[in-house]
């Protein structure tokens, strides 16, 4: 068997532009204020909503995203950036 090594000093930060349907925006936002690290900073009334989600590792990122990229209410999910330090 071979053992995992988990880097358990890693930090991954990375932020998202979600365009929602405008009479989703508080369903959409509600979900992604569930996510784990998630954290919004802004949002129009025609449904932009920039966040950020933060992390110890790109799979949980992704795992992240995942739980709400197919919502019905979601028109557009783009990645903005994405950083990861080595503590």
């Amino acid at each position: 068997m071979s053992e995992q090594i988990v880097n358990d000093e890693e930090y991954h930060v990375a932020s998202y532009v979600a365009h929602a349907m405008p009479d989703q925006i508080e369903l959409i936002q509600h979900e992604i204020n569930q996510l784990e690290g998630a954290e919004i900073h802004a949002t129009s009334d025609i449904g932009k909503i920039v966040f950020t989600l933060e992390a110890t590792n790109q799979k949980k990122i992704a795992n992240l995203i995942d739980t709400i990229r197919h919502h019905k209410g979601l028109l557009n999910l783009a990645p903005v950036y994405h950083q990861f330090l080595n503590e």
